[in-house]
This record gives structure tokens, C-alpha cells and sequence, in this order.
């Protein structure tokens, strides 16, 4: 009998592994992989049908769209018009919001703002431009409201990390927004 964690984590960087070449949408296929992965370790480890209900739920949805049918869990939320402005991916934020915080401790430890700006903006694949233009929307209080919640969380993070040297926590901030770039489609 193998190990139902094993299993899982092979099955995890199988997903990981899987190359674009005769794919359409390699991020979804990933995205389809890794969640039928965790659906069956969930299975083997005797998560009851009821529980995993949900992750069926999301993999046959995410079937349908593969298969080019709609699939009404899949589809866009309402449309407000109030919102229209905000209408960035939540990787995008993620990724934004990293960086502009990631610059922030930069800054605040000696690295000339500009250069910081530069070296986030490379991480992430933007303009230095357009990164230090979302970090002055986020300092005045002009972003989403996930913008505004991940850039709080990461706040609180490099206080209970506070010790760490700047550069060593940008470091690994750099790593998650590396990740998170990859993950774009």
C-alpha cells in the first residue's frame, strides 16, 4: 500500500511538470491535474463523497470548459458598473501588490526608490512605470479592496518577520512573485 501523501505530492509535481506543447490552455490543465490530485488524496485517506463534493464539482466544471461548455460555476460574477475600473485578475493584484511592498521594504532600507521599482517590476514582468504608479494608488488609498487586504497582509507578515534583514525577506518575496508570475496564463 503507498503512501496516500507520497501519491499526492507525485501527482502535485506531475501537474507542475506538465509542458505546453500539445495543450491549449497549459494553466488550466495544470490547475485541472493538481485539484483531481488533492480530490483523490482526499479519497484515499477516506474523506467522506459528501466532503469532496465540492472538488468534483469544481474538476467537472473545469471539464466543461475544456470541453467548450459553459458551465454557470465557471462563468464571470455580476458586472457592477460602480466597479468597472477594478476589473484586474487576482493573480495581477497579487503580483502588484507584492511588488509594491517588496519595494516599500527596499526603499525603506537604502535602496534608491527607482532601482527598487526597476528590480520588482523585472520580477514581475511589468514597467517600472506602471509598478510605482499601482503603489501610489495603493499609499493613497486608491486600490481594491484585495488590493488593499493583501498589501495589509503582507504588512503584517514583515512584522512578525521584522528581524529578518530587508534584503533576505525581499528575497523570498521575489521567490512568490516568480511563482506567481508562472502561474499566469
Amino acid at each position: 500500500m503507498s503512501d496516500p501523501l507520497a501519491t499526492l505530492l507525485t501527482d502535485l509535481e506531475a501537474a507542475r511538470n506538465l509542458k505546453g506543447d500539445e495543450i491549449e490552455n497549459l494553466q488550466r490543465s495544470v490547475a485541472l491535474h493538481a485539484l483531481d490530485a488533492a480530490h483523490r488524496y482526499f479519497a484515499s485517506i477516506g474523506v467522506e463523497d459528501r466532503l469532496r463534493a465540492p472538488f468534483l464539482h469544481l474538476i467537472g466544471a473545469i471539464q466543461d470548459i475544456e470541453q467548450r461548455r459553459t458551465n454557470p460555476m465557471l462563468s464571470p460574477g455580476p458586472f457592477h458598473e460602480a466597479n468597472s475600473q477594478h476589473r484586474t485578475r487576482q493573480l495581477d493584484t497579487a503580483e502588484f501588490v507584492m511588488a509594491a511592498f517588496a519595494v516599500t521594504v527596499l526603499s525603506d532600507s537604502g535602496t534608491p526608490t527607482a532601482q527598487a521599482l526597476e528590480e520588482m517590476a523585472a520580477v514581475i514582468g511589468t514597467t517600472k512605470d506602471k509598478l510605482r504608479e499601482f503603489r501610489k494608488n495603493i499609499g493613497k488609498g486608491r486600490a481594491t479592496e484585495d488590493a488593499k487586504r493583501e498589501h495589509a497582509e503582507w504588512r503584517a507578515i514583515r512584522r512578525q518577520y521584522k528581524d529578518m534583514a530587508p534584503a533576505d525577506f525581499v528575497k523570498i518575496m521575489k521567490e512568490k512573485g516568480r511563482t506567481l508570475h508562472l502561474q499566469k496564463g
